[in-house]
């Protein structure tokens, strides 16, 4: 108990490290993923409809309203796109194009719609209008294409007309302006109607409630590993200092009863840092809604694979306590090695944006199978299809407590090899401590 004392001492005395990795970092995080908790908002907020980018569009007219096919086209085109008024001169053409003022002009040449309506009774081809095209517009060639149906669906209504009244029946081309009324109405009754969309992952969804936690969670592996990491190697560097050592080995206690000391103490912290992260991106989705919670049973996976990697990060850095690395150098490792964890573990940017050296590197550390872990038990990633996978959550985060059994091997040979070999200095003093 002495021991665990102690060590709670030390950790406290270095909590600069804890204040800086531990809750520094997560007010980084805090604001990292508020932006997406208020997109998540956003598009809860937005209607279930898709909306597409409006062109800008111009009919010029020079057939002199005839059947009413520019008038029809504007009315046709006004659900999705925006229209706007040019004079018909050739210099305001080219200067609305090149000033990307206007992202089409449709120009209704002169006797177009005698040429219409002629070509629908032989059974020709739709003659063609006069277009313009913004060069840097995509969807002016959008417009134009919608422009080219609106012409189409007009052919077809007025042929129907035709087969119905007789060939000769629209001498005075009554027939050609209704079916252009007809077909700019159903147009313009399907733009408003829009195109429904069914919506996956807004906010109050609990889907996007668990993808929130997720990353959250995610991001929370760099400062819990960093912190871990460098605290728990101060502590056992401090208990491994040669006056230190000399005085435990002098002592009556238990060398197994004060490793144990330590360790709990360690544990400890792990512990605390992992409740905090927990809490802190359960803390994160609120704003979402009541709606966007978390299974029991996700949540409790997900604790179980945070306290996994804590433990892990915690054997880490006893490890290299017990190597007797100086502050400095505990320091650096902790920030070098979290880092290159985070980057190939897919924390802050997707695998699919990876190179694949540095994916055979991810799947050789620990972050990766933390990241892994994470995506099963919450049903996010490749499993989103399959729901929370218990088998893949249990061999990732066994995965990682096999780094941390690793670590910890890696510190007790360097431990044991270090007491087998004391340095001669230290081996007189122990003596002398001893017999007095």
């Amino acid at each position: 108990m002495n021991t665990f004392k102690a060590a709670l001492r030390v950790i406290w005395r270095h909590r600069a490290y804890l204040l800086v990795y531990l809750f520094g970092l997560s007010l980084m995080m805090i604001v990292l993923m508020s932006g997406s908790v208020a997109g998540a908002q956003q598009d809860a907020a937005s209607a279930g409809v898709y909306e597409s980018d409006r062109a800008t569009v111009a009919v010029v007219d020079r057939d002199g309203g005839e059947a009413g096919i520019a008038q029809g086209l504007r009315e046709g085109l006004s659900a999705g796109c925006d229209l706007i008024a040019l004079d018909d001169t050739e210099r305001a053409l080219q200067d609305a194009v090149a000033t990307n003022y206007v992202d089409l002009i449709i120009i209704v040449p002169e006797g177009y719609a005698a040429r219409f309506a002629e070509a629908v009774r032989t059974g020709g081809d739709v003659p063609a209008v006069r277009t313009v095209t913004s060069y840097t517009s995509g969807v002016g060639a959008m417009a134009r294409m919608q422009m080219e149906g609106l012409l189409s669906s007009l052919r077809s209504e007025y042929r129907a007309r035709l087969v119905h009244a007789g060939v000769d029946a629209d001498a005075d081309g009554a027939l050609l302006a209704h079916s252009v009324q007809r077909v700019m109405d159903e147009a313009q009754a399907n733009g408003r109607d829009g195109i429904a969309v069914a919506r996956t992952g807004v906010a109050g969804d609990s889907r996007t409630g668990a993808s929130v936690f997720g990353v959250s969670m995610r991001f929370g592996g760099y400062p819990i590993m960093a912190s871990m990491t460098v605290t728990v190697a101060l502590v056992a560097g401090v208990f491994n200092a040669g006056r230190v050592r000399r005085r435990l080995a002098a002592s009556a206690e238990h060398p197994f009863r004060r490793g144990m000391g330590v360790f709990l103490a360690c544990l400890l912290l792990g512990v605390i840092a992992s409740a905090y992260y927990l809490a802190l991106s359960a803390l994160l989705m609120l704003p979402l809604g009541t709606d966007a919670s978390i299974a029991p049973e996700s949540f409790a996976l997900c604790a179980v694979t945070v306290l996994t990697y804590a433990l892990m990060a915690v054997a880490l850095g006893f490890a290299l306590g017990q190597c007797g690395v100086s502050e400095e150098a505990a320091n650096g490792f902790a920030n070098v090695f979290s880092l290159v964890v985070a980057f190939t573990g897919g924390a802050w940017f997707p695998a699919s944006l990876m190179p694949d050296a540095m994916l055979v590197l991810g799947h050789l550390l620990p972050g990766w199978w933390y990241g892994d872990a994470l995506s099963a038990a919450l049903g996010l990633g490749e499993y989103a299809a399959s729901g929370t996978g218990v088998g893949a959550w249990a061999s990732s985060t066994g995965l990682v407590l096999m780094y941390a059994a690793a670590f910890t091997c890696v510190g007790l040979a360097v431990g044991a090899i270090r007491a087998r070999r004391p340095r001669p200095d230290t081996a007189e003093r122990t003596t002398e401590l001893a017999v007095g």
